[in-house]
């Protein structure tokens, strides 16, 4: 699925550049480096690269690298840097209001191969046998879910998500209430998540996100 995967990474990205984590005139990381980072091949971070040059976000310059172009507007920015700096818990609220109905349509909206894909991420992430490679799975398995409901607005809301979740304090977070036993339970949970999505049942799929995520906001804050 490589052209899937590079659409996600692009997302990513251009949400780095629009709260100025990449500011312009910025140099990015190499492509061995953001294969490294996103686990895959590079061919799928050139893919990526290419969605944001198209849009004329970046550059690549012969000895210079790639190069950011443009960033958002100042009023953009502003909303950007709002949701990039809360707190973890209010995040992660955030999530409790919005990925229920998200995982609600996914199960409407999915085609075949979105469920595979997101079937994927999960055998993947129940199979990871540490943290930094389930993380990247269990990141990848809300993504998928989140690009299963082919709703634009709410595929690039995730990937905001996405950087405020790899920042220090979550990581510090997820690392500090990371144990094998809840890892296990986060995996049956995401068995339910996906039977749901599969039987094509909006309200179970509904509820299996909100408990999953009132799970992690138990394991993270003890509410």
């Amino acid at each position: 699925m490589p052209s899937h995967k590079a659409a996600d990474i692009a997302r990513v990205m251009k949400a780095r550049i629009a709260e100025g984590m990449w500011p312009a005139e910025a140099t990015l990381p190499n492509e061995r480096q953001l294969a490294t980072e996103f686990g895959v091949a590079r061919n799928t971070i050139r893919n990526a690269l290419q969605v944001l040059e198209s849009e004329d976000l970046i550059s690549r310059e012969v000895g210079r690298g790639t190069i950011v172009k443009q960033q958002a507007s100042d009023e953009l920015r502003r909303v950007l840097e709002k949701v990039s700096g809360a707190s973890p818990l209010d995040i992660l609220n955030l999530r409790l209001i919005i990925e229920p109905q998200v995982a609600a349509s996914a199960a409407i909206h999915a085609n075949s191969r979105d469920l595979d894909f997101i079937d994927e991420a999960d055998r993947t992430a129940n199979g990871s046998p540490d943290l930094e490679t389930f993380e990247h799975w269990d990141n990848e398995f809300h993504a998928r879910i989140y690009a299963a409901t082919h709703n634009e607005f709410l595929i690039d809301f995730y990937s905001l998500l996405v950087v405020v979740r790899y920042r220090a304090p979550m990581m510090a977070i997820r690392q500090r209430a990371f144990t094998e036993d809840r890892r296990q339970h986060y995996c049956e949970q995401h068995i339910q998540i996906m039977k749901a999505l599969r039987s094509r049942n909006a309200t179970d799929a509904h509820e299996a996100m909100r408990s999953h995520l009132a799970t992690r906001r138990r394991n993270y804050f003890g509410e």
